[in-house]
């Protein structure tokens, strides 16, 4: 029993400890840094999805593959790279549907998804009408994105160090001590690009006078975590 206890002890204890080798042993101030860059997006990475159910699984599977080889000519007479195609695997499963509470076979759902990275923003509409006729099924969304993304991290990052700086200063000025070396920085930054909410099944008709569209902005954000050492006053 009591070595059980004693186990229990050690346990609860590792936190306590790891959390304390994480600051210093001498005056210190941690703080808080943030920053947003608000950017216009100048790509775009656009998901679709070509599929087809039929009993015949080979000639669904000749639909699909025929119309994939369409959308992808398509795009590239529009002047989309070949590296910013990506086509991916088939992937066939039975398809059922409920009727009269029982299972239907429907046939072999077979589905091609293709991604495609657009770099010249304007022609947004553009390709997804020319997409769409060429044999796309489904548009399942559309990510904003920049093409600079690294270098707008490392700038949102010296601009949250700066942030967090100007707290630490300006704490340590009103405790009437000096603000020391850095002692730890931790990022806990994260970014997700945002989605354009144009989710639908595709249809030509549908795209026939598309409208321009306006990709507003993105933001970059990165957040940071500074511990300083504190200096006594002069």
């Amino acid at each position: 029993m009591l070595r059980m206890r004693a186990y229990i002890a050690v346990i609860m204890l590792i936190p306590a400890l790891a959390f304390a080798d994480a600051l210093p042993s001498a005056p210190y101030v941690r703080v808080s840094g943030h920053s947003t860059l608000s950017v216009v997006p100048d790509m775009a990475h656009i998901y679709l999805t070509i599929e087809k159910t039929g009993k015949d699984v080979a000639s669904a599977r000749a639909d699909v593959e025929r119309r994939a080889a369409q959308v992808i000519e398509a795009a590239k007479k529009l002047g989309i790279a070949a590296r910013d195609i990506n086509a991916m695997n088939i992937s066939v499963w039975p398809a059922y549907r409920w009727q009269n509470n029982n299972q239907v076979f429907m046939g072999q759902h077979v589905s091609r998804r293709i991604e495609v990275t657009l770099r010249d923003m304007p022609r947004y509409a553009d390709l997804m009408g020319t997409l769409i006729n060429a044999g796309v099924t489904n548009i399942g969304s559309t990510t904003l994105d920049r093409s600079d993304m690294p270098q707008l991290r490392q700038r949102a990052l010296a601009k949250a160090v700066d942030d967090a700086y100007g707290h630490a200063l300006a704490l340590a000025t009103a405790a009437k001590v000096g603000l020391g070396s850095v002692y730890s920085i931790t990022e806990n930054s994260s970014f997700t690009p945002r989605p354009l909410m144009m989710a639908a099944t595709a249809h030509p008709v549908a795209m026939q006078g598309a409208p321009e569209y306006e990709p507003g902005t993105i933001d970059v954000t990165a957040d940071v975590s500074i511990v300083y050492l504190l200096k006594p006053a002069h």
